[in-house]
């Protein structure tokens, strides 16, 4: 049902024009290019765009919420709102069992409920998403020995839980449904969910892009159009009718505005704030060259932490946090048979070791990373692994490589403070715990 040609792109158009949503009219939507890869669409400037100009707005009755989701379903489904068929559905389930919904009942006779086909017509096909669960077992397997894949099947592993419970609640009701709601459907409203949805917090006073406990993801049609580049200046604006507005105008809005001039023939992009390669794979399907905000998730056992993980940065941002963990390791583990007042202090032998066992970590890291594309992929593999995939591992294991190098870098700076301060101390350092 997805595509991207001129009459899917013009009647959403017209279709959020209808509904009082904007579109700047200097700019078009076309089909996305990436290696050769036709993806999704981008928002192209036909003649100069100022900056500091609205570019799209959706009213705040457009946007695709667990809400309106739930009342959708309820209808098709032929159940009331509080049904058992709708207990216990996460907002994540309502809403893209809502997007499914839409898929199965294209081109019949479906309730006016399901409001959103203009919307849901220009979203990319299947076979045009490239997440990780979207990679195939060969692709995936060029990524082994990295966090992103344990993390790809630990998400596949919660969404089809998600896809099962659903599929037996609606077939309660309606097996014709049920027997439609296929894995693919579900997976493909998934990925539209984490590739654009936007917090709730985004629609209140004072917008903004920081989840917390109590927001839930939200789509905002047209705003979601817009392809990201990193640090682009944005503003989010919430606009909030008058008491003595008119009719049409009577109802809050949230618009997107570029804080620089786009040139005619420019795609205007977005910014979804700081993300790392992995986060970009897995949630968007596309990478960074070079990506800044790459992290790397580092696990240290037998720490006493209730959640021993820690994500370390490029220049070994975040490293902080890590050495602690490392050191009061190696301080458990040498001095379990001693006071707690002497447990309490770290030894300059102490640091050394945990210096050691740092760089031991990063090392053991670096050997299991795949190599990157140019290496891993031989001749008789290049069919196994398409292009487009093989630039994001280039991406991602570059990240990685230089994350790992830096904290290496990180414990050799360490160790060398901690020799130069145990001898201004008078303390002898015993050469075999010198790395």
């Amino acid at each position: 049902m997805s595509g991207h040609g001129e009459h899917n792109t013009e009647a959403f158009r017209q279709w959020l024009h209808e509904r009082r949503g904007y579109i700047h009219p200097d700019v078009y939507l076309k089909p996305g290019m990436c290696l050769h890869f036709s993806f999704g669409l981008n928002v192209v400037a036909m003649s100069n765009i100022p900056a500091d100009v609205q570019i799209v707005s959706c009213p705040f009755s457009l946007a695709i919420t667990p809400e309106v989701a739930r009342r959708a379903l309820a209808v098709v489904f032929r159940v009331d709102r509080s049904s058992p068929t709708l207990a216990g559905w996460s907002e994540r389930q309502l809403v893209c069992s809502y997007i499914v919904m839409h898929h199965i009942l294209d081109g019949q006779s479906a309730p006016c409920e399901l409001a959103h086909r203009p919307y849901i017509n220009i979203l990319p096909s299947t076979d045009k998403l490239r997440t990780s669960l979207h990679f195939t077992r060969e692709e995936l397997e060029f990524f082994r020995g990295t966090n992103l894949y344990g993390a790809t099947f630990d998400r596949r592993k919660a969404w089809e839980e998600e896809w099962e419970m659903c599929r037996s609640r609606i077939a309660i009701s309606n097996s014709y449904l049920a027997h439609r709601f296929t894995w693919e459907h579900y997976l493909t409203a998934s990925t539209y969910l984490s590739s654009r949805a936007f917090p709730s917090t985004l629609l209140s006073d004072n917008p903004t892009l920081v989840s917390t406990p109590g927001s839930y993801p939200v789509l905002l049609p047209g705003v979601d159009s817009l392809n990201h580049a990193r640090a682009q200046p944005v503003s989010w604006v919430v606009s909030n009718p008058q008491p003595s507005a008119p009719l049409s105008d009577s109802e809050p809005s949230i618009s997107l505005a570029l804080h620089t001039l786009t040139p005619a023939g420019a795609e205007l992009l977005n910014n979804y704030g700081p993300k790392p390669n992995a986060e970009l794979i897995l949630g968007y399907g596309f990478t960074l060259p070079n990506n800044p905000d790459d992290t790397i998730v580092l696990k240290i056992g037998g720490v006493k932490y209730v959640n021993p993980t820690w994500e370390v940065g490029r220049d070994a941002r975040g490293a902080g946090p890590v050495w602690d963990a490392v050191k009061d390791a190696v301080l458990a583990q040498n001095r379990h048979d001693v006071d707690e007042e002497e447990r309490a202090t770290y030894s300059a032998e102490d640091e050394l070791w945990a210096t050691e066992v740092l760089v031991e970590m990063a090392e053991d890291l670096l050997g299991r990373l795949p190599p990157n594309s140019s290496v891993a992929i031989s001749d008789d593999e290049q069919s196994a692994i398409r292009p487009e995939v093989a630039q994001m591992l280039d991406h991602y294991i570059e990240g990685q490589r230089d994350i790992l190098h830096s904290l290496m870098e990180f414990a050799k700076a360490k160790e060398q403070a901690i020799i130069e301060r145990a001898r201004e101390e008078g303390i002898e350092i015993v050469e075999e715990l010198v790395t």
